[in-house]
């Protein structure tokens, strides 16, 4: 069982395309380099068009730096696959090359040179739904939400038109990545959109780029502290529930957690059994919300 390749050439010389793999793999690492039966070391450029297409096992994919090329539905159809890493290298995305991967939830992107964001956008493009982004640069980390959104058409048969709608503000969001940037304060312009759409993308948001503040400009800070101050109660409820304990612990080193949100958690804890995000909350109120202590009164003439 193995990596399946086929031997190519180009005018950088030999190299291997990746067309698929000999049984089953839950977190799919694609190597650098591959042997031929002649034992000549070949490096990977290039995932085979419908390489890994439909496969129910994958769960995480991780591309090395040294493919530049991903052809068409290399990875379409893949359900489980939640989680890529891959750097930005890839020069070629052909269509479809993630599309239909429903669970897809996290992508993690290396930048090794600036301003070659094109990878991004064109993964972005081929998936509506909601997608946490990593990106690893030069001058920092940076992680974005990416809401999802629906794409609507309907036909009007009597007119022979055809109406196309989009629901969501994930398109929207989607436009401030261009081929060569980010826009960031066309991103966090989006914020006030996604508090009415989808309130629990906008939690997320909000924590990503206070989290990250790359190029976060002070009215849009202010912006996202307040949401999520005046938001607490919604915003502990949903993280709660949804398991992330770790943005959980970055909200409260925030310390904008009401005396109300706080309470709410800690009902919700002590149901889950949770006893060291208990514990957590239970320091964050003794410091924040402490409790009077009753003053005590002596009758001195009983002394």
């Amino acid at each position: 069982m193995g990596f399946l390749f086929e031997e190519k050439e180009d005018r950088n010389g030999k190299y291997a395309e990746i067309t698929g793999y000999e049984g089953r793999i839950r977190h799919l690492l694609i190597p650098k380099m591959v042997e031929n039966e002649a034992g000549l070391i070949l490096p990977v450029r290039v995932i085979g068009s419908h390489a890994f297409d439909g496969r129910e096992d994958l769960c995480s994919v991780e591309l090395p730096e040294t493919v530049h090329t991903l052809r068409s539905f290399s990875f379409f159809n893949c359900v489980h696959l939640s989680h890529i890493r891959l750097f930005d290298s890839i020069e070629d995305y052909y269509d479809g090359s993630f599309r239909q991967c429903r669970s897809l939830q996290e992508i993690d992107v290396r930048l090794l040179r600036e301003g070659r964001f094109q990878i991004l956008r064109d993964i972005l493009g081929d998936s509506d739904r909601q997608i946490l982004l990593h990106l690893t640069m030069e001058k920092g980390e940076c992680a974005l939400l990416f809401p999802g959104y629906v794409d609507k058409v309907r036909e009007n048969t009597m007119a022979r038109q055809i109406h196309d709608t989009i629901e969501g503000c994930g398109y929207s969001y989607r436009q401030t990545v261009g081929r060569s940037q980010i826009d960031f304060r066309l991103y966090d312009k989006h914020f006030q959109r996604a508090t009415y759409d989808t309130k629990e993308a906008a939690v997320l948001i909000a924590l990503c780029r206070l989290r990250y503040p790359m190029e976060l400009l002070d009215w849009a800070k202010e912006e996202y502290l307040h949401f999520l101050k005046e938001e607490g109660e919604f915003s502990i409820s949903f993280l709660l529930e949804e398991g992330e304990e770790e943005w959980i612990r970055y909200y409260l080193s925030l310390e904008i957690l009401s005396k109300e949100a706080c309470e709410k958690a800690l009902s919700l804890l002590w149901k889950q059994e949770r006893p060291e995000l208990t514990a957590l909350f239970l320091a964050y109120q003794e410091k924040h919300f402490p409790k009077k202590k009753e003053e005590m009164f002596f009758d001195i003439s009983e002394l």
